[in-house]
């Protein structure tokens, strides 16, 4: 069962060269914010979860800001114009 019934159903999204490296940026940030979170975590196992919560959430939130932005930032200037 899929979601889209037909392949010419589906979304796409165009993005250029540059939003495509944006985006690996991005997601390679959250990685490393995610083991950073982590080892801060494992170093106070007994208060694992806040330990792990609040430095996560308060990298990975502007991450997130910043990748709206720049996503949208990068766009190419023609599609800017038609928007």
């Amino acid at each position: 069962m899929s979601f889209f019934p037909e392949d010419n159903e589906t979304p796409r999204i165009n993005m250029n060269g540059r939003q495509k490296l944006f985006i690996l940026a991005i997601d390679i940030a959250i990685v490393v914010e995610l083991c950073i979170a982590m080892a801060s975590a494992a170093a106070n196992p007994e208060t694992f979860t806040p330990s792990f919560v609040k430095p996560f959430f308060s990298m990975f939130t502007p991450t997130i800001l910043i990748g709206f932005i720049g996503f949208r930032r990068l766009r190419d200037r023609a599609e800017n114009a038609a928007s």
